[in-house]
């Protein structure tokens, strides 16, 4: 890799990167694209595909310039906005997360992994994810006193011998910090349960109110299938992690597939961070305000979780007639709106 790249610079070379003194890169709220937006000298602004320049302006993507464009277009599922010069986020460049944990999540992992070897050692392992249930078994003393004892058998299990016991304790830390990443993400993750229970509320505070009701009881549909999504993604990451001396003796292939599933999971959940912010501060009561941020989150939700032929009826999304497009068939057309699709 280049030397701008590892030094994390978005060092873009080509003078249509240059001309302007005020542009960037983001994301289309549509279709997840990526685009080059710049402010023009009378003041408008300008969106263009980022894909589209590069072809227009001749820059192989095999060029400097090339690798560090297709940098950028990872990286915007991680930041917002990202303009020349700016530094890269890790996870783009080293696989590390650009976003940080706290001692909290840490510890849970912490004792999460802790109590698999616990457990391992008894013979029958179990995954505890429960942080409270954790907690109380971790302070336990004569957990503590199990705990010493499974750094040695795992030593020895492991082929490094007892000797070598501060090893198994560093590849233990380093997996529960890999794993932290995943305990901050399902915390987060209960903010989409939090807007479902306010919804439920909604609904029967709205039970008399036909067009309101429908509403809500559409988005707690969309919201259902999100939240079953989510929750698959965590049980397939604590079924592959769920045996503790796997991870350990593969803890380089362990480590990729859970950074790849951070990054997964922490693109869904970001998008979610402006509809958090207003559920977070709502009362669920009868107010215009309150309509208002259920229809949004249909909005929010239906190009995600909707079928695609649901979105279809819903949205009049170009259908091949209003479009003036021609298919060969019905699948030929579905396939078609499929690629407008979000995919989450």
């Amino acid at each position: 890799m280049n030397k701008q790249t590892r030094e994390r610079k978005l060092d873009l070379q080509h003078k249509i990167f240059r001309t302007f003194d005020e542009c960037h890169f983001q994301k289309s709220d549509i279709s997840q694209e990526s685009l080059f937006v710049l402010q023009m000298s009378e003041g408008s602004t300008v969106s263009l595909p980022l894909r589209a320049v590069c072809r227009e302006f001749g820059i192989d993507e095999d060029s400097n310039d090339g690798e560090l464009i297709g940098l950028v277009d990872k990286a915007l599922d991680f930041i917002n906005v990202l303009r020349p010069g700016d530094d890269l986020p890790l996870e783009v460049l080293t696989g590390e997360a650009s976003w940080a944990v706290d001692n909290n999540h840490r510890q849970i992992a912490y004792n999460r992994v802790t109590m698999q070897l616990v457990t391992w050692m008894s013979g029958s392992e179990e995954l505890i994810t429960d942080p409270e249930k954790l907690l109380q078994i971790a302070e336990d003393p004569g957990t503590k006193r199990k705990i010493n004892e499974a750094f040695d058998e795992v030593s020895e299990k492991l082929g490094m011998g007892k000797e070598n016991r501060e090893e198994v304790i560093n590849l233990v830390h380093q997996v529960a910090d890999e794993l932290a990443y995943i305990e901050t993400l399902r915390e987060k993750y209960r903010l989409v349960q939090m807007v479902d229970s306010k919804l439920q509320e909604l609904r029967r505070i709205y039970a008399h109110e036909k067009g309101v009701l429908e509403t809500v009881t559409q988005v707690i549909r969309l919201i259902d299938d999100a939240m079953k999504r989510f929750e698959t993604s965590f049980d397939e990451i604590d079924a592959n992690t769920g045996e503790i001396m796997s991870v350990l003796r593969n803890f380089t292939t362990q480590r990729q597939y859970i950074r790849t599933k951070r990054d997964d999971l922490f693109r869904r959940l970001r998008a979610w961070e402006p509809l958090f912010e207003q559920w977070s501060a709502l009362t669920p009561e009868r107010d215009p305000e309150t309509v208002k941020l259920v229809r949004e989150t249909y909005q929010f939700l239906a190009p995600r979780f909707m079928k695609v032929k649901e979105w279809l009826l819903m949205t009049k999304v170009q259908d091949g007639i209003a479009s003036g497009q021609h298919f060969k068939d019905e699948k030929d057309r579905m396939n078609a709106l499929k690629g407008k699709m979000m995919q989450w």
